[in-house]
């Protein structure tokens, strides 16, 4: 029995880019453009046809968040990737933070176009389409991203970026000697702030909040 299309939503206002993905995309087996939509409200109304990969050129997003937008996404088909389309490689940081927000990978509209479907059927499958060192980063430095938290956590009141630091610390397995030795400040202020973390988290305790924010 052959196995189900892969179902591709294709979300961009370049129409370069647009042909350039098309055209790549056409020549690969077992993978369909089920639509092409140019604005963020299109796409999320097309959801109800829950695609398996949205390839979104982020420029589409404009001043609306990309945590929001992956939330809306995730909301309304929880089955959907989203793989980010770019005319260069990101920077590092800026690739990580994004995977770190829910974006499972990234294509260049350089690519060609076995690559291109390479990483639609590895993102399908469960993967994230980034360069090693991308990945190595990831998991080798966890960060907790404001609006992220925010997103999961709603009503969270919002943390100060120290307070920002030692969560993700405290994430990151730290004891709070090691916070404060890295943070270059007494142990007794570490505890100061983790205190005013886990009041605004509603939480009493260290595992506690690793708790909340494993299942978040």
């Amino acid at each position: 029995m052959a196995s189900a299309n892969i179902r591709v939503i294709i979300v961009d206002n370049d129409s370069g880019q647009i042909e350039a993905l098309s055209s790549a995309i056409k020549k690969q087996e077992n993978i369909e453009i089920v639509s092409v939509v140019s604005t963020r409200e299109t796409a999320i109304k097309l959801l109800s046809h829950e695609p398996d990969i949205m390839i979104l050129n982020p420029q589409v997003l404009k001043q609306r968040t990309l945590s929001r937008f992956i939330h809306s996404v995730q909301l309304k088909s929880p089955k959907t990737r989203i793989v980010h389309v770019l005319d260069s490689t990101p920077p590092d940081e800026s690739a990580i933070a994004d995977i770190k927000a829910g974006i499972r990978g990234y294509i260049k509209i350089t690519d060609v176009p076995a690559i291109i479907g390479k990483a639609i059927r590895s993102v399908h499958e469960g993967g994230i389409w980034a360069d090693r060192r991308i990945l190595e980063k990831a998991i080798a430095n966890p960060m907790l991203l404001p609006e992220t938290l925010q997103t999961h956590i709603p009503g969270l009141p919002p943390l100060t970026n120290r307070e920002m630091e030692m969560l993700t610390l405290v994430l990151q397995g730290a004891t709070n000697r090691e916070i404060a030795d890295k943070s270059q400040i007494s142990e007794r202020t570490v505890k100061t702030h983790l205190y005013r973390v886990y009041r605004k988290l509603k939480v009493k305790s260290r595992t506690k909040a690793i708790a909340l924010l494993s299942h978040s």
